[in-house]
């Protein structure tokens, strides 16, 4: 099994735990989508939300502590998650306006050692960079790929939300 599936495998289960506690926050009417590459893994008529679980990360003192799977320790400036997903609200968003339906709502959600933080997806580019990444993404070979890093000082615990 390579690493990408134990991965997807946990984060499959890790949002069909979350769920409550994403509807806690969303709202009963969210629902997990059930595609299986969905772009955003719950949505109902006003949010998306997409979750990434991450227990090799640790929210402690005020600082995301981050420990890669060789055991070196940092601490974060940046998390990041694929870009395709902030062009997908982008175009989703688009398309809405253009037939005249209400906006909807983009976050991202991290999972951090059972804690949640939250970042609501805008375009204005302060709060994030693009980046492209070439390493192995748990398939046993290097890609390249696109990723947003959102600035730490921009993520939020997800208890402070106010809808």
């Amino acid at each position: 099994m390579t690493q990408f599936d134990i991965d997807y495998k946990k984060g499959k289960d890790s949002e069909i735990k979350s769920l409550p506690d994403l509807q806690d926050v969303f709202g009963n009417d969210l629902i997990l989508d059930p595609e299986m590459f969905a772009h955003f893994d719950y949505h109902n008529d006003k949010y998306m939300a997409e979750l990434k679980t991450r227990d090799d990360i640790v929210f402690k003192d005020g600082e995301f502590h981050y420990t890669t799977r060789k055991g070196k320790q940092m601490i974060l400036d940046s998390i990041y998650f694929d870009a395709p997903k902030m062009r997908f609200g982008f175009q989703h968003n688009k398309w809405r306006r253009k037939n005249n339906e209400k906006e909807k709502r983009f976050f991202l959600i991290w999972k951090c050692n059972q804690e949640y933080f939250y970042w609501e997806l805008n375009w204005d580019k302060v709060e994030y960079f693009t980046e492209e990444q070439n390493r192995d993404f748990g398939h046993g070979y290097k890609q390249t790929r696109d990723v947003i890093n959102v600035k730490v000082d921009y993520i939020k615990r997800l208890s402070t939300l106010s809808l």
